[in-house]
């Protein structure tokens, strides 16, 4: 069970925040395979998903259905792509705002 942080307050997708450190170090290992089956953007995508998901449940809400995978493997595509951690984090967030309708 993971050590709960009563100081900290989480909004929906800010998990993705969250996920930083961990996507850090994955980003640097090398991307073998083309599109997203290498080990690199399945791990960014497992801990992203998990983010996300804990994120949704901490705010008391629902998870979109789709919003986690979608999220995630924009978020693999864009380091992918060698965006950084925090530019795909912002570039994923607002699509997923937008698709899904959320608030901020």
């Amino acid at each position: 069970m993971a050590p709960h942080h009563p100081a900290t307050t989480f909004r929906p997708l800010s998990a993705l925040l969250a996920l930083a450190g961990s996507a850090v170090l994955l980003a640097a290992l090398p991307g073998r395979a083309q599109g997203l089956n290498n080990m690199r953007d399945q791990l960014i995508i497992h801990y992203c998903t998990l983010a996300v998901n804990a994120d949704f449940t901490k705010a008391g809400k629902p998870v979109p259905a789709g919003l986690a995978k979608d999220t995630c493997t924009c978020v693999a595509e864009q380091v992918n792509a060698r965006a950084s951690i925090a530019q795909a984090e912002t570039i994923c967030k607002q699509q997923a705002m937008d698709r899904f309708n959320l608030s901020p």
